[in-house]
């Protein structure tokens, strides 16, 4: 796009009557609030009637045992789908036979469910594989609950928004609505989830706790108890959130915290937290003998600690003891810490089979508003720990409140977490993969070949590759992830008011991008951005939040905090937060309105550019909820607004006419128009949505515009953004360009086709407008790998290119911001991409309406720019192309973009030369900034795995097999509800046939482990200078003969663009730094000290943890468990841990 194209553009906007108006940001982030405020006000309203039916149906007449009725089984019904074309292939589910009083279930995909399979006239069951499904208590609780379908239909057709819909029995099943399928593709792992262990569940079941967990370690307990304990704590850990601090104490002679660096201490339940816990139960040893009266003690003295402190949440306490006998019932401790008022809950869970103390443990739970479980076998550890939960849900049931709770963020289906189950599942196919092609280079050198040189060339590669790698998953197609909230309610049995019992939670999901749709991202503006957190300070969506590792889930992705993604300009080390960035934090968990200024760093390109700037945040409170919204404006252009519309319904022209032909594109995720009843007609792409209004809706006036309302809009016709879609047309107006300019733009484009290979011009608006002209012959077009920015990038204001172009503009007004791929040396051809920002209005009111811009090949690009630095006006020395001369092209952040070698295309220059890059620095070019990475996943490889100690002996081979029977009869005891999940190492057979490992040597594939980390890394941004004379510089006495190394900076005139000159004379030694982050080592008291700084947050309310009737209720704290006899789920359950001990110990 040439210098013509941006006046025009420029001027067209200017004609068109386009102003510059100054935005009111506390008015701007008023009207977020409001509207978001409104929004998920109709969500609680129909969790509510979820609620309110449930209570009800569950009063109706109790279903007979012998009584027949069916239900759609979402754990094992497969898909049947209605239209088979519109799935692929590899995602239909192979035919199983319905359960008992399960039916099958006609499903098809649906867009606001992120193409799940599913049918809106059903409502599917979930039943956990540790709940028996014929029990008639769950089979009465699922009968009373089919009512609900009615609400979940009647909900959608009030709220077409509405995401699933679902009741959460105490029984353990899930309802859900619309139907579906819960089948896993490609994998045959046990469906292991249960709704009583998600955060909306526990959070609406009862409100928040602090919780001290003791563990016998005595010399008791070992073998299979230990086992069966580290389970319950696990299975305990699952039930927590963030709302509720944790701690756990290990006891037998003496008592001492599993991780010792919480000692005394309750921490947040975290997820980095509740990893550590975890890490070090693994490590727990047993020894001598319990010492009751020590631990019971230490234990209350934490809770009265935390307590009276003001610290911790404030709200119920409970201990919880795991043990295999007590010798007697510490009464006395027990008067003396908690009776008479029993603040403190106690929770026994005897551990074994040949128990004879159990009346000493049962006694605890029950004197103490607690409740006892007997556990003989690890198949029973889940559901008799989640018996606690509607014990401390007895005083909110009595209470008869019905808080709404909002639970932090989370990913939808289909993202895998990140655990090291599936990175070493993926990690097995990997190197199983590589393997083959090893055995298959042996085989193959041993024939005859024509080239000595090829085995050789096949077998570095494999083998020089020490860590792994892991591709992204082949099981799945990919989709978008989908990040949601959800909003619960706890339903109460009214049948008997005075038994406090629980009956399940009532909930929906509110995807993120429903709340970010109301922000509007068009009127926010380029580079500026909307955010919101908790009361805990997590971030709930932010620009900056990376959820996944490759397609992987990251640890912890739900507990970042503001902290880790707002990263202010300031030399502060790790950890360290500037006193600005942590008022704004503080202000929006108190619920404040105001505002702040902070200069923050902003890394992009995947940690590889950065740009520092200066940002204004407006910020309020979303009222009904725990969060708190804000917007970022960027200075100064932030604060103001190009303003131009055309009333379209006034159809002075015909519209339609400035989107004809297909060479311009929409913002596919700004909503233009919507129908929310018409989303399962198929796809429609965003442009077809233009068009469709353009020439339908707008010529019938079968549409309406989008207006504030207290209720949900009805869906009858589509429902348009008034300002999004006049400001497309007046930008589709603006950019048009009649046939007597494009006659001379195509003339001055013809010499730039011939000069630099122009492949590509385009403009990009403000309303999310992308126009192009492809200059590719049409053979071209389809023969080629490189995508072009209609392909790849058509997100407008959000795309790199854009922004870039923007934020450079304050450097310099009139410059184009040049790129090229960082991976540019590894293709064979690759294009340039120029854009340059179009500014209205006059001194500091001005902001962006367009960027402008073009892509040609970088080949024609890089030989032009050396033909004309070879060409001189008067006589010169030194030219370009001689050997005495290197010369580059850096762009801003120190990317080359042209060099005589292709290899250094798109690298960083330090990679090259950082001597000489430095000394850049220290000359004033460009500056150094340092980042920190809190969300990094760091690699950790175990450097003594490979496949040779499995494959040497018949030993290992006799083991491999044993280790398959036994997975596949622990697979056999998880399918039939008689196990508990076991935790297994990949173990590699030998592939069949000849193979001789031996020569391959020590040389094998390293196995990784990944762990969240930090890390931290220096990025570089050019200093604002006016042009005029080269800098230079000088490497003195570099090299052992004392020469000097000379070179000459030179800024290249309306570019982001400066010229390096390099006199290679002096052979200078040089050193290579490559732009990696890396990761940062903490000492393990810094880290000890993070993990237990309680960081401000706001405790959750209400908090409800006393009702005086409960004290009637002592008597239903459990009972003892009877012994049952020796089964052949006692034998399954032995050759599991004969399976885990060949595993875990490498018999």
């Amino acid at each position: 796009m040439n210098t013509t194209v941006k006046k025009k553009a420029k001027g067209n906007f200017q004609e068109l009557g386009a102003t510059v108006e100054w935005v009111d940001a506390t008015q701007m982030i008023e009207e977020m609030r409001a509207d978001v405020e409104t929004v998920l006000s109709w969500k609680t309203l129909a969790v509510d009637r979820i609620r309110e039916a449930a209570e009800y149906a569950a009063t109706g007449p109790q279903h007979e045992k012998s009584t027949k009725f069916e239900y759609y089984l979402a754990r094992d019904d497969p898909p049947k789908e209605e239209n088979e074309n519109k799935v692929e292939s590899n995602d239909v589910v192979p035919e199983f036979k319905p359960r008992k009083h399960a039916r099958e279930l006609e499903l098809r995909p649906h867009r606001n469910f992120a193409n799940a399979p599913v049918n809106f006239n059903r409502s599917s069951v979930h039943v956990p594989i540790t709940v028996y499904d014929q029990d008639p208590k769950v089979l009465n609780s699922i009968k009373w609950s089919e009512y609900l379908t009615l609400i979940f239909i009647n909900n959608l057709a009030v709220d077409p928004s509405l995401n699933w819909q679902y009741f959460g029995s105490s029984t353990g099943f899930l309802r859900t609505f619309p139907a579906t399928s819960w089948k896993k593709e490609g994998k045959q792992d046990p469906d292991l989830y249960d709704c009583r262990t998600r955060s909306w569940y526990v959070k609406a079941a009862a409100s928040a706790k602090d919780i001290v967990i003791l563990v016998d370690s005595s010399g008791s307990m070992t073998g299979i108890r230990k086992e069966i304990a580290r389970n319950v704590v696990t299975d305990i850990l699952a039930t927590l959130t963030e709302d509720d601090f944790v701690t756990i104490l290990s006891f037998s002679d003496e008592v001492a915290p599993v991780v010792p660096c919480f000692e005394n201490s309750l921490v947040q339940a975290n997820d980095e937290n509740i990893r550590e816990f975890i890490k070090h139960m693994r490590k727990l040893e047993t020894a001598n003998i319990a010492n009751f009266t020590l631990s019971l003690i230490t234990a209350f003295e934490v809770l009265q600690k935390y307590n009276r402190s003001g610290l911790g949440t404030q709200c119920n306490q409970a201990i919880m003891i795991i043990t295999d006998g007590a010798p007697n019932t510490f009464e006395d401790i027990f008067r003396r810490y908690n009776y008479p008022n029993i603040p403190v809950r106690v929770f026994t869970y005897l551990i074994g089979k040949e128990v004879t103390e159990s009346h000493e443990v049962n006694w605890m739970a029950c004197a103490n508003k607690g409740y006892y479980t007997h556990m003989a076998t690890l198949s029973e550890v889940r559901d008799k720990v989640l018996k606690y939960v509607p014990v401390m849900s007895r005083p909110l049931v009595l209470s008869g409140a019905h808080p709404y709770i909002w639970t932090s963020v989370y990913a939808d289906v289909p993202a895998t977490d990140l655990t090291l189950t599936e990175w070493e599942e993926r990690e097995f196919h990997y190197i199983r993969r590589r393997l083959n092609m090893m055995r298959r280079h042996m085989w193959l050198s041993a024939q005859e070949d024509d080239d000595v040189n090829d085995p050789e060339g096949t077998l570095e590669p494999i083998l020089g590759e020490k860590e792994v790698r892991i591709p992204r998953s082949r099981y799945k197609k990919q989709q978008p992830l989908q990040l949601m909230t959800t909003v619960a309610t706890p339903v109460f049995d009214k049948r008997n008011p005075k038994s406090a019992n629980l009956l399940g939670v009532a909930g929906t999901d509110v995807p993120i991008r429903e709340i970010t749709k109301l922000t509007r991202a068009y009127k926010i503006g380029v580079n500026a951005y909307s955010f919101a957190i908790t009361n805990n300070g997590h971030v709930l969506y932010h620009p900056e939040l990376r959820p996944l590792f490759h397609d992987l889930l990251k640890p912890g992705y739900r507990n970042v905090d503001l902290t880790e993604v707002e990263l202010v300009d300031a030399d502060t080390g790790l950890y360290e937060f500037n006193e600005a960035l942590l008022t704004i934090r503080k202000n929006m968990i108190d619920g404040k309105i105001g505002w702040g200024k902070m200069s923050v760093k902003l890394p992009t390109g995947g940690f590889k550019r950065i740009v520092t700037r200066n940002n204004s945040y407006y910020y309020g409170p979303v009222n009904g909820t725990p969060f708190s919204l804000a917007v970022a404006l960027p200075e100064p252009y932030g604060h103001y607004r190009v303003i131009g519309q055309i009333e379209v319904k006034r159809r002075e022209e015909d519209w339609l006419e400035y989107f004809r032909g297909e060479n311009w594109r929409v913002h596919p995720d700004w909503v233009y128009c919507e129908n929310l009843q018409k989303q399962d007609d198929g796809y429609t792409s965003a442009e077809d949505n233009i068009r469709i209004f353009l020439t339908d809706s707008l010529a019938s006036s079968n549409f309406r515009w989008r207006t504030r309302s207290t209720r949900p809009p009805i869906f009858d016709k589509p429902i348009c953004e008034k300002d999004l879609i006049q400001s497309l047309v007046f930008d589709a107006k603006a950019t048009a360009v009649d046939s007597e300019e494009c006659d001379k733009i195509k003339n001055t484009e013809k010499k730039l086709e011939q000069m630099f290979g122009l492949t590509l011009s385009f403009v990009a608006t403000r309303s999310g407008l992308l126009r192009y002209v492809d200059y590719r012959p049409p053979a071209d077009r389809h023969n080629t790998t490189e995508k072009l920015i209609f392909e790849l990038h058509t997100k407008a204001t959000e795309e790199e290119f854009y922004r870039r172009a923007v934020d450079f503009h304050n450097i310099n007004s009139s410059a184009f911001v040049f790129s090229v791929p960082f991976d540019a040396a590894n293709r064979k051809s690759s294009l340039v991409t120029g854009s340059h920002a179009i500014f209205l209005g006059k001194g500091k009111k001005k902001a962006p309406a367009a960027v402008v811009g073009l892509q040609f090949q970088h080949s024609k690009f890089a030989e032009r720019f050396f033909d004309t630095t070879s060409k001189c006006m008067q006589e010169c020395r030194f030219r370009c192309r001689d050997e005495e001369l290197d010369c580059f092209l850096l762009d801003n952040n120190g990317f080359i973009i042209v060099s005589e070698k292709h290899e250094h295309t798109g690298k960083f220059f330090g990679e090259i030369d950082y001597t000489l890059f430095d000394s850049m620095i220290e000359t004033g070019i460009y500056k150094k900034v340092h980042a920190f990475d809190y969300q990094a996943i760091c690699l950790e490889i175990d450097p003594t795995y490979g496949f040779s100690p499995y494959l040497l002996t018949p030993l290992h081979q006799i083991r491999n097999v044993l280790n398959w029977i036994w997975s596949k009869l622990a697979l056999l005891y998880i399918q039939f509800s008689l196990y508990e999940w076991w935790s297994r190492d990949w173990v590699m057979a030998s592939p069949s046939g000849e193979f001789d490992y031996e020569s391959l040597g020590n040389e094998r594939p390293n196995k990784t482990v990944p762990h969240p980390c930090e890390k931290e890394i220096d990025l570089f941004e050019m200093l604002p200078r006016e042009f005029g004379e080269p800098v230079k510089g000088r490497l003195s006495m570099c090299h052992s003969s004392g020469c000097d190394k000379q070179f000459i900076v030179q800024q290249v005139p309306y570019t982001n663009l400066v010229m390096l000159v390099v006199y290679t004379t002096c052979p200078c030694e040089t050193t290579s730094v490559k732009l990696e982050p890396k990761e940062l080592k903490q000492n393990e008291t810094l880290r000890c000290q993070r993990m237990k700084q309680n960081i401000y947050r706001r405790r959750p309310s209400p908090c409800i943890n006393y009702h005086p009737e409960e004290t009637d209720m002592n008597n239903e704290c459990g009972s003892c468990s009877v012994i049952k006899a020796f089964s052949i789920s006692n034998l399954l359950l032995v050759t599991a841990i004969f399976h885990y001990i060949l595993l875990h110990f490498h018999v």
